[in-house]
């Protein structure tokens, strides 16, 4: 590596190790703390990736890995709780016309496999396990970070990629607080939930490429199939928006999945016919928001860190992606452009105002996506009068999804980022030009 400059990053997640990814390729030193004792544990969720990550991860020379191990989406049908398929779409293959290629649905832990073993054997000895955070002290020239198990690592910077219920942001606004007890920061727990969900991983009973809702008041069920393996994704209205953080038991998964039990997945197959051999369920509440604070000092926040989204439309990993992308392309330049290639803790606050500035911009998708996925899932739960009226008779007009589409959701994805500092061929190419090309 160029300088001593180095990058601690917490949480060894699929955004953690593309962050390890991206870093590598800077030529920006790192290490990965991840508090479990393994990299890969299967819970049984499922990741949808867009082309806006795929262009990333192609520069990153991952894509064509792990491409073949997912589930291109073609189909849509949503279904009401008895069965009534009301709407059937192409949306997936207008948005593999425009954008080179549709959604793909892939087994979590499988990404987190595939980007793991394509780091080189000397990268791959820089993520560690069994390093659960205890407290991070920034200095003047640096960070000290000190895990559970009492070993120290020190560096020039922290990045949390460690979550929506973040040890980081946590220890972050203590440093914050302590330092001005009456400065406006986020709350502990900054992103309230108005869902919960139930998911899970089954062997896939139907063939690849379907991505379907079941839609009622109050719940629904999101269902994607892959090569191997199906995930459906039960959500349900809490009765009140909550902050608190709620641990659910296997008595609380049988009996929200009773009530699922009758919800389609498609034409044929119900919830309960899938139940009996999931291969592995988690439950959760769905938190919501974008934090105010992204940084403070030597730290710096990315992915469900800083902000987290429902899992409708499967944008929060796609989004986590474009901090990394965003992040690194600023700090790769403050790295070299400094004089003995170490930025100091001014440098490092320029360039992390900047990365969160941007982000929170109209410069990129974060602020629309977020929006765009919470009222996906209030559509599909029929939150309300208006959003039943949205899911059966507006929706449903193929003309007004395609315009929707077209001069929504397309315009976004259009804006995503790649590194500027890789060349690379562009993988993707459809009806709409990126903003951001390749670097060639």
């Amino acid at each position: 590596m160029g300088s001593d400059f180095k990058v601690i990053v917490i949480g060894g997640g699929p955004i953690g190790l593309i962050a390890a990814h991206a870093l590598l390729r800077a030529d920006i030193d790192f290490v990965v703390l991840e508090r479990r004792t393994s990299i890969v544990e299967d819970k049984g969720a499922s990741l949808v990736i867009y082309s806006t990550t795929f262009r990333v991860m192609h520069q990153l020379g991952i894509l064509e890995s792990l491409l073949p191990l997912g589930g291109e989406l073609d189909r849509h049908m949503s279904l009401t709780k008895d069965g009534h398929v009301f709407n059937e779409s192409p949306r997936y293959r207008t948005i593999r016309e425009n954008h080179g290629y549709g959604p793909v649905a892939f087994d979590r832990a499988e990404v987190i496999k595939t980007v793991y073993n394509l780091l080189p054997d000397l990268a791959r000895e820089k993520v560690l396990t069994n390093k659960q955070l205890s407290n991070i002290e920034t200095r003047g020239d640096g960070v000290e970070v000190t895990c559970v198990d009492g070993s120290v690592y020190r560096g020039s910077m922290v990045i949390g990629a460690d979550g929506v219920h973040s040890k980081t942001r946590h220890l972050m606004r203590d440093i914050a607080l302590k330092e001005d007890p009456l400065r406006d920061w986020d709350p502990e727990e900054p992103f309230p939930a108005t869902f919960r969900l139930l998911y899970g991983a089954c062997p896939a009973p139907s063939p690849s490429g379907q991505g379907n809702d079941s839609q009622s008041p109050g719940k629904s069920v999101s269902y994607f199939s892959g090569p191997k393996r199906g995930w459906l994704f039960l959500s349900e209205r809490l009765p009140e928006p909550t902050t608190e953080r709620k641990h659910y038991t296997k008595k609380d998964i049988e009996a929200l999945a009773a009530e699922f039990a009758d919800f389609p997945l498609n034409r044929t197959v119900k919830v309960k016919d899938v139940w009996p051999n999931m291969l592995a369920v988690g439950m959760t509440d769905l938190q919501e928001g974008i934090a105010q604070h992204w940084s403070l000092g030597r730290i710096v926040l990315v992915g469900d860190s800083c902000h987290k989204f429902t899992v409708h439309i499967g944008l929060g990993f796609n989004n986590g992606v474009q901090d990394v992308v965003v992040l690194c392309n600023r700090l790769r330049d403050a790295v070299h452009n400094a004089p003995d290639q170490n930025p100091n803790a001014y440098a490092l606050t320029h360039v992390f105002d900047d990365y969160e500035r941007v982000r929170k911009s109209s410069d990129s998708s974060l602020v629309t996506d977020l929006a765009n996925s919470g009222l996906e899932t209030r559509i599909n739960t029929w939150s309300s009068t208006f959003h039943w009226f949205l899911a059966r008779y507006i929706m449903t007009s193929s003309i007004v999804e395609k315009l929707a589409i077209r001069f929504v959701f397309a315009r976004e994805f259009q804006k995503a980022q790649v590194l500027d500092y890789i060349e690379a061929l562009e993988p993707m190419n459809g009806k709409m030009p990126w903003i951001h090309p390749m670097k060639t």
